[in-house]
């Protein structure tokens, strides 16, 4: 606790954002974090080597960005960040919260690395705004990647919905249309990198879906699957029943196609 509260000092936060509890969540994700570094190496690892795919196939391509606008990245965990200053000449670390790393990266290369407070949800202000018509638009000049977000961006704006007294199905739908809205603005620009969590997994158990149906959307909307891997997101000992995610990385290269 004291350790969630020190990490929830060092963080900056939209004031929307921390309403919604998404300051107290990033302070902890930083603490396990730290707890599990190596225990998540892998994952890190992966996610590092996507991200770096997906930007080289952007700056080899014609009309190549010179731009990386990178959402989720506010406490640089997974960000290959000096790989891509090597790659782009402008990297905007987009988040509702940034931790000491990613301010800090921000001073050292100053006028190259920015980082950007947005709700790419556009939701957290005003929880009952269409999510399809509030999501905000990406920079078209640039190599968009959207880094284990998907399905997290629902998580407390839906939780909020429900303590006032909205009904569950309402509810899934509301979180349904935050997490298409985010795939219908990355399919709007021409170079994208979407990784996301699609099932959760648990030993001696089938997968759980959490994106039932996107891979088929996507697919249609032009995208290609990239690598996949596992996140041992909780070992063994952490909950009375440890479990992981399944992940998977896709990619758009010089297309700009609305995502159906």
């Amino acid at each position: 606790m004291i350790e969630e509260l020190f990490a929830w000092t060092r963080l900056d936060c939209l004031p929307a954002a921390q309403r919604l509890g998404l300051r107290r969540e990033a302070a902890a994700l930083a603490v396990r974090h730290r707890r599990l570094r190596t225990h998540w190496a892998g994952h890190i690892e992966q996610t590092r080597t996507a991200l770096l795919a997906s930007a080289r196939l952007a700056i080899a391509s014609p009309h190549a960005p010179r731009r990386a606008w990178i959402m989720g990245a506010g406490l640089l965990q997974d960000v290959p960040l000096q790989a891509m200053l090597e790659l782009f000449d402008t990297v905007d670390l987009v988040d509702v919260c940034f931790g000491p790393a990613a301010r800090a990266a921000a001073a050292r290369h100053p006028g190259r690395v920015h980082c950007v407070a947005q709700d790419v949800s556009g939701v957290l202000n005003d929880l009952s705004c269409d999510p399809l018509q509030a999501a905000p638009a990406m920079p078209a000049d640039a190599w968009c990647a959207s880094v284990n977000l998907l399905s997290q961006l629902p998580l407390l704006p839906c939780t909020a919905r429900l303590k006032r007294g909205d009904s569950e199905a309402d509810v899934e739908r509301y979180g349904a249309a935050i997490q298409q809205a985010h795939v219908d603005a990355l399919g709007r620009v021409r170079h994208a990198c979407l990784i996301i969590e699609y099932a959760q997994t648990r030993p001696g158990a089938p997968d759980e879906v959490l994106l039932p149906g996107l891979p088929a959307r996507l697919t249609t909307g032009g995208w290609t699957a990239g690598p996949r891997w596992q996140w041992p997101l909780n070992p063994v000992g952490e909950t009375a029943e440890p479990t992981g995610r399944a992940m998977q990385a896709w990619w758009r290269t010089g297309t700009s196609a609305h995502t159906p």
